[in-house]
């Protein structure tokens, strides 16, 4: 299921887009950020509760109050998604898909509703139980949207544009100084509150991290980039205690292999665009997607993932590829040029 979930992504990602919300918000610019457009993975985390069930609570699960607005219903997965307000202790205001743990509870609400229900956390992701609709939106059936464009996906040997960042010490770095080098790139944003998104792909970073840094031939030649596209919270100096987070995996400083980045604000359409990272930031919030490319040592796309099902170990193993891939291309070049020159010899004899 989670192999289509890019696809799923781009039917869902734009429903979301402009949705009106009458309560007040306390935020700037970027506060109120979508952690992704992925409805599936919630449901994939916690599957609904089938009719009928009694509800049975993971040990140790953590409890919130939520206050939102239906945005939209997907009852084929058992989800919806809600523009909440923040939510103290846990998150900023922002819309996010729910897996909502019971579906007879899905078919009372309509997009437009006000709601209350409790956010349920585990170590598997969030759900939603006990909804209450508050205000009705009086509307039976929602109107259909119409699919969203498809956006651009990186593809293989497709040249990556050279992309000014600022890195954990304020220095500005350019994607170009890597070239020579396997960069491998994810986008997240230091303020990800579910274990299932941006920290899991950070973790898996810094496991990429750890593998690499224990073989001396992929040590020298990868590098590691986590872009966030919040940069009026993700300050450098945020960015360097975020990385603290990682210490344990990474033993020590990593940021001679591994930096951790923003992107300036007026660089971040261009940025998104070429990534496949949906980035929508109307209306004062951010809805994005999730994405991670393997840059190859001539700057070319050489893979990219538009989810989080990839394993550390796919990484490590794109970046010998691409490696043994370049050394085998400059072999081949190097061989042309010696039989060009050598054939000059002969006809010159």
């Amino acid at each position: 299921m989670l192999q289509a979930l890019g696809k799923a992504m781009n039917r869902e990602r734009k429903a979301t887009a402009g949705a009106a919300f009458p309560f007040p918000r306390r935020f700037v610019a970027a506060a109120a950020i979508l952690l992704a457009i992925f409805p599936l993975i919630l449901a994939g985390c916690k599957k609904s509760q089938p009719a009928g069930t009694a509800e049975q609570e993971p040990a140790g699960a953590r409890h919130y109050q939520l206050v939102g607005k239906v945005v939209s219903i997907d009852t084929s997965q058992g989800s919806i998604t809600v523009d909440s307000l923040a939510v103290p202790g846990f998150m900023d205001a922002m819309i996010m898909p729910y897996s909502v743990h019971n579906q007879n509870e899905l078919t009372t609400l309509h997009p437009g509703d006000q709601i209350t229900a409790d956010i349920v956390v585990t170590n598997d992701g969030a759900y939603l139980q006990h909804i209450v609709v508050t205000k009705p939106s009086g509307a039976a059936t929602a109107t259909p949207q119409a699919s969203p464009t498809s956006e651009h996906d990186p593809q293989p040997g497709e040249k990556v544009p050279d992309v000014v960042l600022i890195n954990q010490d304020g220095k500005r770095i350019h994607l170009k100084s890597f070239k020579g080098d396997v960069v491998l790139v994810t986008f997240i944003y230091t303020r990800c509150p579910f274990p299932t998104y941006c920290p899991l792909v950070s973790q898996n970073f810094a496991d990429i991290y750890a593998a690499i840094h224990k073989n001396p031939a992929l040590n020298a030649k990868v590098r590691l980039l986590s872009v966030s596209f919040d940069p009026e919270h993700d300050t450098p100096q945020v960015l360097r205690e975020y990385s603290e987070r990682f210490r344990g995996t990474t033993k020590g400083i990593p940021f001679a292999r591994w930096e951790f980045t923003a992107v300036p604000r007026n660089e971040l359409p261009d940025v998104a665009k070429f990534f496949g990272l949906y980035l929508d930031t109307a209306n004062g919030q951010i809805i994005h997607s999730l994405s991670t490319t393997v840059i190859s040592p001539e700057g070319t796309v050489y893979k990219w993932y538009d989810d989080n099902t990839w394993k550390p170990s796919d990484l490590v193993a794109d970046a010998s590829q691409s490696l043994a891939a370049d050394k085998a291309d400059k072999q081949v070049v190097k061989g042309a040029k010696q039989e060009s020159k050598s054939n000059s010899g002969s006809a010159g004899n």
